[in-house]
């Protein structure tokens, strides 16, 4: 698939449509089944570590909308988002976040509230400074993955019914073979995905920066890996026929 520009940053992926801009601050809402995009007005969105990004579906206005946050207020306030996009799940953007811009450990979750536009906080499931902590998504659920290096093993945990109390379950804990080198595990700015693939074994497919990896989905074991090059974020994309040029499309910051 040949992007609307080149080289793309990806901003999200909701409904079949795809968020992404260049270098040149063009931004684009494409989808690449169709092969059609639209390209709306240039922005101030670049690749520094204070700017972050979310691209959402408000369902309750039928409305698409880009985020562009450039982390002032709540620096203040003594936060910083680490991952550079925003994870949309149900309604809400989520940001793994630190203490501050130089500190890289994961201490809870920032959420966005996209219809109500208010902002609010999780706790991690567990925290122990012994563990990688990544944010992502498993399925359509919002899900953390800690990675243990000397043992070389994920546990994967997803969130469970926020609308009543803020519940964690621990899904599954996958294993790596001692000679995967886990590139971009160590930096918690790039997210992960999980797809559980339906068939006889429900293998998991793991995406993280650079990488593909199949695991057995009965024995949680290593199966096979690809490597990506140049890949600057790992998305699950569905396929939709929603065409950019024809809805309305408003932007934040």
């Amino acid at each position: 698939m040949d992007p609307p520009c080149s080289p793309p940053f990806f901003v999200g992926s909701v409904n079949g449509l795809i968020c992404l801009f260049n270098r040149r601050k063009d931004t684009y809402i494409w989808n690449p089944t169709i092969r059609k995009s639209k390209k709306l007005f240039k922005s101030s969105w670049g690749t520094s570590c204070y700017t972050k990004y979310g691209f959402e579906y408000d369902d309750s206005r039928d409305d698409y909308k880009a985020y562009l946050l450039i982390i002032v207020v709540i620096l203040a306030m003594g936060i910083f988002l680490l991952n550079y996009s925003g994870k949309f799940i149900n309604g809400e953007i989520y940001w793994a976040a630190s203490m501050g811009i130089h500190d890289y450990n994961v201490r809870n979750i920032i959420s966005f509230d996209v219809a109500d536009e208010t902002w609010g906080s999780l706790e991690l499931p567990i925290c122990r400074e012994v563990f990688t902590i990544k944010l992502g998504v498993v399925e359509s659920e919002l899900s953390v993955l800690y990675t243990c290096k000397p043992s070389m093993t994920s546990d994967v945990w997803i969130l469970k019914d926020r609308r009543v109390y803020v519940s964690w379950m621990k899904q599954f804990t996958i294993e790596y073979p001692q000679y995967v080198v886990l590139y971009g595990f160590d930096s918690p700015i790039f997210t992960f995905s999980i797809y559980l693939r339906q068939s006889d074994n429900d293998d998991i497919l793991l995406l993280i920066p650079g990488k593909i990896m199949i695991f057995d989905g009965s024995t949680k074991k290593f199966k096979h890996t690809a490597i990506v090059k140049e890949c600057n974020t790992t998305e699950i994309y569905g396929e939709s026929i929603v065409n950019p040029l024809t809805i309305s499309y408003n932007s934040s910051a």
